[in-house]
């Protein structure tokens, strides 16, 4: 797998998991009283920090691998 796949698969599974984390798991909108301002999954808050650090850091996985395709370094004397 390349490491632009891998890290489009990192960046997209983050951006769902925070999606899905804020919007369906997390407390309902406009509670209008302190019982309902619970989240509806009790860590709901631990994915959507984990889906926020999976997208940085797919910036980081793209730098850090190897390109397969480079095998020749740029600044060769050749």
């Amino acid at each position: 797998m390349s490491r632009k796949a891998i890290s489009l698969t990192m960046l997209l599974v983050g951006i769902v998991l925070v999606i899905v984390s804020y919007f369906f798991l997390s407390a309902p909108w406009g509670a209008d009283s302190v019982k309902n301002s619970n989240p509806r999954m009790q860590f709901a808050p631990a994915l959507l920090v984990l889906g926020v650090i999976m997208a940085f850091s797919s910036a980081v996985v793209y730098e850090l691998l190897p390109d397969r395709g480079d095998s020749t370094p740029e600044d060769s004397d050749e």
